[in-house]
């Protein structure tokens, strides 16, 4: 039987911010920036799978949750919070509008990415799902404050 190589966290991860800058520069709108292929979402989706999967002490499931919701905060923070403050009155409020649409579909699209670590990890777990993470990590940093 063969083995599959191990992918340690670094490794995997750096590997998987390719594609989340990929899809933070899709949803600002920045040229040259072309769409998810389907062979760049299975190459990540296996990725993740496959780091999910590992034998101890390198199943890196927590680790990948954890960095998931670093990348909602991330993003909210380097990109949205920036683009709230130097806004005012009914700008400001259609910005907000803005950039929760696009929050949203930020949202989606790493649950797509994370499925596996959505529907097994978290499950068993009893953590709260990758969607509940990021809209709640938006609420928390955006609207709360």
């Amino acid at each position: 039987m063969h083995e599959r190589k191990v992918i340690e966290l670094d490794q995997g991860w750096d590997f998987m911010q390719k594609d989340i800058t990929k899809l933070k520069n899709l949803l600002e709108g920045k040229p040259g920036e072309t769409q998810f292929s389907s062979e760049d979402y299975m190459m990540l989706y296996t990725t993740i799978y496959n780091m999910c999967t590992q034998k101890p002490p390198h199943d890196y499931s927590q680790q990948l949750y954890e960095k998931c919701r670093e990348a909602f905060v991330e993003y909210i923070d380097d990109m949205v919070l920036p683009a709230l403050r130097e806004k005012h009155h009914e700008y400001m409020l259609k910005e907000l509008q803005k950039r929760w649409q696009s929050h949203k579909v930020m949202v989606r699209w790493l649950s797509r990415f994370f499925y596996y670590l959505d529907r097994y990890f978290i499950a068993r777990r009893s953590l709260p799902g990758l969607n509940e993470v990021g809209l709640t990590c938006f609420s928390d940093r955006v609207i709360i404050g």
